[in-house]
């Protein structure tokens, strides 16, 4: 924090590049220069930052413009941290909380989860929206580790990674579920997810060495059987903002590769491509109609360049983009699998 505090020289970078604070206008949401610097500098009292907090969606494109690289988004965590506890909590982070205590994990799955394996060489780490309201995503997932020659599998008794908890700064139940999670993730001898928020968590919140599933397929040097008579499509690469700028760019570029040599599938470039869906950083649980907003922008981007679709490799992404139901929505590892040659 004292690094922020001291190292902001007030250039207007992030400010610039904050697209909460473009979306909503400064009376709604001052940016992330107010929230993590002025704010914590000059109030003693931080109780009338908490409304605009809750709107950051931790995107990190602050950072990313910043010259001096300040991390401002854990700046944005930290002030909440400051203000967790007793206090008021919008519905969805009560709800949130209340899956956590109730069951480990941030939301109630829609269905009952398919047969997982509970033995391999690869664990793969399902996180609570790829398990719970994108099933698609996990059994595709395991489906991309076998074809590329792992042996997945998915241990008993995980929890939340815990990255929502501390977007929302709740230090304990954060600490609850790393303690759960540790012992099962201690005994993989190789670490997956495909989950941006999950990979990122596991890594600086874990200290372990995770890939996210691009990685992964990148790193085995998978040669996929697409169907080549697979009809065909164009689509929109969305670029998750936790992927593209904190797991790394390469992700992007793994999955415009492998999009490439998928037959019949034409990958559009095109204004608003690397838009925030507005679903992380706890926005859409906190400001609903604020994800909302920023998601049917990032979908309007879609259809105007002529896209068929949009895919997504981040289940966050994949379900906030999903409710504008403008387009169709999926998720990248579903979308591959649905092209595999069948045998």
């Amino acid at each position: 924090m004292t690094k922020v505090l001291d190292g902001c020289i007030k250039c207007g970078a992030c400010v610039r590049e904050c697209p909460v604070l473009r979306q909503e206008g400064p009376g709604v949401f001052p940016g992330p220069r107010q929230l993590a610097v002025e704010g914590p500098r000059f109030n003693r009292e931080l109780e009338g930052l908490r409304s605009p907090l809750a709107l950051c969606t931790t995107c990190a494109r602050c950072e990313a413009a910043c010259p001096s690289r300040l991390p401002l988004p854990d700046a944005v965590v930290e002030v909440r941290k400051r203000l967790s506890g007793p206090g008021p909590l919008s519905e969805g982070h009560r709800r949130m909380l209340e899956n956590v205590d109730r069951t480990g994990r941030t939301v109630l799955p829609e269905r009952k989860a398919g047969e997982r394996p509970a033995e391999g060489d690869v664990l793969f780490f399902p996180g609570c929206i790829g398990e719970g309201r994108s099933g698609e995503a996990t059994s595709s997932a395991l489906a991309l580790i076998r074809a590329a020659g792992g042996k997945p599998y998915v241990p008993g008794g995980w929890m939340c990674c815990g990255s929502p908890l501390e977007k929302i700064g709740d230090t304990e139940r954060l600490r609850k579920v790393r303690e759960a999670n540790l012992p099962l993730l201690d005994r993989a001898e190789v670490l997956v997810a495909s989950c941006p928020g999950c990979t990122m968590q596991l890594r600086r919140g874990y200290g372990k060495d995770p890939l996210h599933l691009l990685e992964f397929l990148a790193e085995r040097g998978a040669k996929l059987p697409f169907d080549p008579e697979a009809p065909k499509v164009r689509v929109s690469l969305h670029r998750p903002c936790h992927l593209a700028r904190s797991v790394g760019p390469h992700t992007i570029d793994d999955a415009r590769r492998i999009l490439e040599a998928v037959p019949g599938v034409e990958v559009l470039d095109h204004p608003g491509q690397d838009d925030c869906c507005g679903g992380g950083g706890g926005v859409a649980s906190a400001a609903p109609e604020v994800a909302a907003r920023m998601a049917q922008a990032r979908m309007a981007a879609a259809r105007d360049a002529g896209a068929d679709m949009v895919l997504a490799p981040c289940p966050f992404c994949v379900v906030n983009l999903g409710r504008t139901s403008m387009m169709e929505v999926r998720d990248l590892a579903a979308f591959l699998v649905a092209r595999l040659e069948r045998s």
